[in-house]
């Protein structure tokens, strides 16, 4: 009875009693939380992934079809098949569940690990590069735009440009006009 005691419950420091049958309830409970919040974000992000990805192969469509008409036959077949492909692998990701995209990614690592880890690194080289591009350019910035800084003497007076302007409507100074300091 004192054994059976001691595995539900324990002593503290400050003579409180916790049961411990009760705290892995409520981890588990949080656990089961977090695991249904992770895959309806993923089921969310899945489902944007197919739409962009059936976005893109509509776009290759179109190159194909212009292909065609410059009697580029060959190229215009590559895209097609391309094109087919993304909106194939589009389908197959809106109709597999978190469960059936691990295990085809398990199984493809197992199969072929060379291509695995080759794709792995591609993709992560390619997220790496968005996210940089999404961390420099920030809030307020559009891509395209750019500052350049230049010190002149100790005064260390700064001039920016900016490919884009300030605001709507309003020019962007000329090269001979930030010499002058206008």
């Amino acid at each position: 009875m004192e054994k059976q005691e001691r595995q539900t419950t324990e002593k503290t420091a400050g003579s409180e009693t916790i049961d411990t049958g009760k705290m892995k309830s409520v981890a588990a409970d949080v656990v089961d939380e977090a695991k249904s919040r992770g895959r309806k974000q993923f089921e969310a992000g899945k489902d944007k992934a197919a739409e962009q990805t059936e976005k893109l192969a509509g776009a290759v469509d179109r190159i194909a079809e212009d292909l065609d008409e410059g009697e580029q036959q060959s190229l215009a077949d590559y895209a097609g098949q391309l094109a087919g492909s993304m909106r194939h692998f589009a389908e197959n990701l809106r109709g597999r569940s978190l469960d059936d995209l691990i295990g085809d990614t398990q199984q493809l690592a197992r199969n072929n690990p060379t291509g695995f880890l080759m794709g792995s690194v591609a993709v992560g080289i390619a997220l790496s590069r968005f996210l940089k591009a999404s961390r420099e350019r920030g809030p307020g910035r559009h891509a395209g735009s750019y500052t350049t800084s230049r010190s002149e003497g100790e005064q260390g007076t700064s001039q920016s440009i900016s490919s884009m302007g300030t605001e709507p409507g309003s020019a962007t100074n000329s090269p001979s006009e930030i010499r002058k300091g206008v």
